[in-house]
Order: structure tokens, then sequence, then C-alpha cells
């Protein structure tokens, strides 16, 4: 028993002072050596066009500055954008950059809130700031987009809050 407990302290305080450098259980690290950072809000993402390096880890640190959740979603910019927020979930779903990527983390200030393979959309609370950390691998242009309604047919994206991811 007291081996065991001295293993699990150990290994506590490996963890503590580890930090924020810590790495997940895949080895992405906390501060990628590319960070961009994003501000989004009533009806916009600032910079609206992001341009990143495949292969080379990123941390793109989102901070909503406005009154309202809002969501940051990557995908192919639709031929034809589908009708109704519903379709849009569906779409996204289906072909959100944030899939065979590896491991994507969402964190704060050294938090995990996830840890995943696959993501469609990373949500942030008026007022924080969240992480995503990834390792971009599809080379190409694609469409950022806060696709959550606004009632009456109408959503965050369609009043201007889009922008552009560029991996080169």
């Amino acid at each position: 028993m007291r081996p065991l407990l001295i293993s699990a302290l150990l290994g506590m305080l490996a963890a503590v002072c580890a930090g924020p450098a810590a790495a997940s259980h895949t080895g992405l690290l906390f501060g990628a050596p590319a960070r961009v950072n994003v501000e989004m809000g009533e009806w916009f993402f600032k910079p609206a066009k992001i341009t990143v390096e495949a292969g080379v880890a990123v941390d793109i640190v989102l901070e909503n500055k406005g009154s309202i959740s809002h969501t940051f979603m990557v995908y192919p910019k639709p031929p034809t954008p589908p009708k109704g927020a519903p379709y849009w979930y569906e779409y996204v779903l289906r072909t959100t950059y944030f899939q065979d990527t590896g491991e994507i983390l969402v964190h704060r200030r050294g938090e995990f809130v996830v840890s995943a393979t696959r993501i469609a959309e990373v949500a942030v609370e008026p007022g924080k700031k969240v992480t995503l950390t990834f390792t971009p691998t599809r080379k190409g242009t694609f469409e950022i987009g806060c696709q959550l309604s606004t009632g009456g047919g109408g959503s965050h994206a369609k009043a201007g809050m889009v922008g552009t991811l560029i991996v080169k």
C-alpha cells in the first residue's frame, strides 16, 4: 500500500512540475511552435484570414469578445450552402477539417476541455478564451464559420461571421 501511495504522489508531483508545457497522451504539446490569436464576436472573426503551415503544430487562441456564445468551425466551402442550421451541422460533421489530422486538443489555461481525433466545432462562451491545438495536415483553403442560428432562418455566419483558413 505504501509503495503505491508513494508512486501516486511522485506521479502527481511530476505532472505538477511539468506545468503548461506537459505533453498529452500522444505527445502534442501545449505551446505549439505556431500561434494565432483570433477574436470573435457579433458577427466577426478577427483576423478573418488565418494562414498556417501544414505539418507544424499550431495553437489557435479563440477569444470571445462578444456578448453571446459563438463557435469556430472549419470546413470546405460548400458549392451550394446548406439551408438551415440542422443541414449546416450535418455538412460540417461530414466535412470538418478537424478529422484525420491526429490529436486535437481544446484547452484553457492548462486545463483540458477535450482531447480527440475528430471535432466539428469549438464553442466559446462570452468573455472566455479557449485554445485549439492541432497539426494541420491537409493543404488548401477552407471556410471558417459560426453556424449558430439567429432564428428565422438566419445564422451568425449569414450575419458576417465567416473567415478563411489557408493551410500551405
